[in-house]
Parts: C-alpha cells; structure tokens; sequence
C-alpha cells in the first residue's frame, strides 16, 4: 500500500493563475484562409415572420398578421417586399409578407437603404451572388 506524502502543504501544490477576460475582435473584413470568397458585413435587423415583427410580435389583434409589422416601433410607415421575388408573378406582396420570413439588413455599400429579401431558396441564393466579393 502506498503511503500518502505527509510533507505536502499548501505552499507545494501548484497553483494556477486567473485567466483574464479576453476581449475578442470580430474579423469582419478578413478572408479565411483557403477560401476564395468573402462577403461584407452589415447591421441585421429583426425578421417580419409572416407579417409580424420577430421582437414586438402581434400590436393589434384586429388587423391581420400582413400589417401587423407596420404598427412595430422598427417597420413604422414603411412597406416592406422582397427585392428579388418577381413583381409579376401570382404571388403579391401581400402574400409573400404573410406567408414568408422577411430578413432585413442595411445594404453593406450604403448604410441609408435596406436590403429585404425573404426565405426562399432561389431569393437567398440571389442575395448571397449578390454580394459575393472574390479575391
């Protein structure tokens, strides 16, 4: 049977040092290495799920869940669409703010406009080639 070291005190064990909080840096504008393609950064802000703002959700029950967004503190007075769901096409803009998930962001190259598209495979597609930088 082994015997315990009877000579081990505190000022013997190791002691480990507290980590300081490290503050990290976000790398925006970098490129990954080995990837040939990067996007830009832009503020996002809250999605209109079927018409209703993700944060403030349904304001009035009388109105329906497509016009909910516009009575929201974010989406006051504006009118809200795809920008690259056709415009001609059997679906309205009506039915695409009621049935979809609208994401909203300020466009990267000018922070006065917004880019929204909605959830759709072929409009997120357009979204990303949109922009797509590659170096």
């Amino acid at each position: 049977m082994a015997k315990k070291n009877e000579e081990e005190t505190p000022g013997t064990v190791p002691q480990m040092a507290p980590v300081a909080a490290q503050q990290w840096i976000m790398p925006r504008h970098k490129q990954i290495e080995g990837g040939g393609f990067t996007s830009p950064a832009s503020q996002r802000y809250p999605q209109v799920r079927g018409g209703v703002c993700e944060y403030c959700g349904v304001i009035d029950p009388r109105k329906p869940s497509a016009e909910q967004y516009k009575l929201c503190e974010h989406y006051r007075g504006q009118q809200l669409f795809c920008v690259y769901c056709p415009k001609d096409g059997p679906n309205s803009v009506e039915h695409i703010i009621g049935h979809t998930v609208l994401n909203v962001a300020d466009n990267p190259y000018d922070s006065s406009k917004l880019v929204v598209w909605c959830d759709s495979y072929n409009c997120s597609r357009a979204h990303e080639a949109r922009f797509k930088v590659s170096h």
